[in-house]
């Protein structure tokens, strides 16, 4: 007998599959394909030690977003005739020669000093807009679709970011290929810091506040996830 992790796992394949993309499926959600990936790809939880499982929170908000009946992700669909797939077209928002691209503002945080705890769920609380051209033309992320607003809190940061600033990141970025500053997972917390590459391979880990420098290098012997680069700084600094 399939377990409701099964089901909810199978689920969430028919719905990508209607929808085109994972991505479409964690917008019409409120949440973000980085959640449901892990979901999907049964990535295991640091605390527990075990698969990631959906929780009935999500399965509800799919359900809600996708225009589904309540239950509907916890009923095995197997004998269900599958629907077509829905003929995706991409937002306006995000094509080049439109006015605006809206970017989701999530409630998980980065912390620029000892980390804050990461949110199970990524969910959004707002959107800014901004020019898609000036984004393409300016940030170069991976894609429009993968830009995220996120705050960030603390001072180990400064002068680069500030206590509260307000930190463009692009999501899709899962490696570091280049030094720049990253939006890093580990053990259970969020961590915003710089990432330089050594010439052994090792990476480093640091802070940009001389008064409070610190500095770590991966030795293989703790579990880091790269959930993004950060490539802008919403400050709104008065100059």
């Amino acid at each position: 007998m399939k377990t409701v992790g099964t089901i909810r796992r199978e689920n969430l394949e028919l719905l990508v599959r209607e929808r085109g993309t994972l991505e479409a499926v964690a917008e019409a959600a409120g949440s973000t394909s980085i959640y449901l990936s892990q979901v999907r790809n049964q990535a295991i939880d640091k605390a527990s030690g075990k698969p990631r499982e959906m929780g009935s929170a999500m399965a509800r908000r799919l359900e809600g977003g996708c225009a589904k009946p309540e239950g509907w992700m916890d009923v095995d669909h197997d004998d269900a005739p599958t629907a077509p797939p829905l003929s995706v077209t991409p937002s306006p928002a995000y094509l080049p020669g439109f006015e605006e691209l809206v970017v989701p503002l999530l409630a998980n945080s980065g912390a620029m000093g000892d980390g804050s705890d990461q949110l199970p769920d990524d969910v959004v609380v707002g959107r800014i807009s901004v020019s898609p051209e000036w984004a393409l033309r300016t940030l170069k992320p991976t894609k429009l679709q993968a830009l995220r607003f996120i705050h960030g809190y603390g001072d180990s940061m400064a002068p680069t970011f500030l206590d509260g600033d307000v930190l463009l990141v692009d999501t899709g970025v899962a490696e570091v290929k280049v030094d720049g500053v990253y939006v890093i997972s580990a053990n259970d917390r969020l961590y915003i810091k710089r990432v330089r590459q050594r010439i052994n391979g090792r990476h480093e880990i640091s802070s940009d506040n001389p008064a409070v420098k610190t500095v770590d290098v991966l030795e293989g012997d703790t579990q880091v996830s790269i959930l993004g680069r950060v490539l802008w700084a919403w400050n709104g600094r008065k100059l």
